[in-house]
């Protein structure tokens, strides 16, 4: 017999939206003001996305008989960490996303998703809006068939991984400019371009970090198990633990280039500094005995040679450029010009 999840009118206020899947069938659209009826057992199942911002749509939540209460609380806690959490019918935990295209906000900025699914369900929600729970969508009405909650999950995580995996590709073909730049020691603004290259590379690091994290704690699988669910809850996690250690290991790289990129610019800009430091050493050494000669012959006090007469001028000059002739010649001898 079916069963209502709740009360079906006010508390729907919360609702982004809601599909029905059938057996293999195009999923249909629940309207937000109708009843929201899971499927047999074996027929489907439903899924549900949450605004949790909105206190009618927690109050639906924290109502369902259906839902443990561990999983209610995780759906309606204030934390934003990764986690995973499971019983003998259900999973639920959050995972980090990204900010879907929003006005005014970073589209890096990590947010937290909340799930949990189970026989005949799945409900996610935010309190932002996220990317992949809006893939997700599209990629349903656009005609993708979905035949399980575990299915519907793992194509969620995979939306989140496929975005991971074009920013990566941006991040090496900025990488590629700043090294051929590099290389060419044609040096301008390559240590600023630097900086966000590197600060975008530990952001995603640390969300496959998380991703790893509550995968790994899903149940293993167990030989006794009949329940086909369950393992296929292990084989998703199995298939995407694979992708998030190819995508981790990229971001390494990516990271690893970063840091002999950068201290290749140190090294280079250090060398401009040593080369412009060099001519200035030189060209101090060179006006320090003509600044001599003209403070000599700057003093206010008597007896000074060439003070008398028109030409005299020429005389300090001579002896300036003789002076600084000298230096030239002891600063080669030094070696300062090899």
């Amino acid at each position: 017999m079916q069963s209502e999840w709740g009360p079906p009118a006010r508390p729907a206020s919360g609702l982004i939206w809601a599909y029905r899947f059938g057996d293999g069938s195009r999923p249909e659209a629940i309207a937000l003001d109708a009843p929201l009826v899971p499927n047999p057992p074996g027929a489907g199942f439903v899924w549900v996305h949450i605004d949790f911002v909105d206190r009618l749509a927690r109050d639906w939540v924290a109502g369902l008989p259906w839902l443990c209460g561990e999983a209610r609380r995780l759906l309606l806690s204030a934390d934003d960490y990764p986690t995973l959490d499971f019983d003998a019918t259900a999973v639920w935990g959050r995972f980090s996303d990204t900010l879907q295209d929003h006005p005014g906000e970073d589209t890096d900025r990590m947010v937290p998703m909340r799930f949990a699914f189970g026989p005949g369900y799945l409900v996610s929600g935010r309190r932002h809006p996220v990317r992949a729970a809006a893939l997700v969508r599209s990629r349903i009405e656009a005609g993708q068939g979905v035949g399980t909650p575990v299915a519907l999950f793992e194509l969620m995580i995979e939306q989140v991984l496929r975005a991971i995996a074009e920013t990566l590709r941006a991040l090496r073909t900025e990488a590629d400019s700043i090294e051929d730049r590099v290389l060419d020691e044609r040096l301008s603004d390559e240590a600023r371009r630097l900086g966000p290259l590197r600060r975008t590379a530990v952001k995603l690091h640390r969300q496959l970090a998380g991703f790893r994290s509550i995968l790994r704690e899903f149940p293993e699988d167990d030989d006794d198990a009949a329940d086909s669910a369950h393992a296929a809850s292990c084989a998703a996690a199995e298939r995407l633990l694979r992708r998030i250690e190819t995508l981790d290991q990229e971001v390494q790289e990516v990271q690893d280039r970063a840091r002999f990129l950068q201290d290749e610019i140190a090294a280079k800009l250090a060398n401009i500094s040593n080369r412009h430091l060099y001519v200035l050493s030189i060209m101090t050494a060179l006006l320090m005995p003509p600044t001599l000669v003209t403070g000599f012959f700057g003093m206010n006090t008597g007896g000074l040679p060439f003070l008398e007469g028109v030409h005299g001028w020429i005389g300090a000059t001579v002896i300036g450029g003789a002076a600084s002739g000298a230096t030239l010649l002891l600063l080669r001898r030094l070696g300062f010009f090899d």
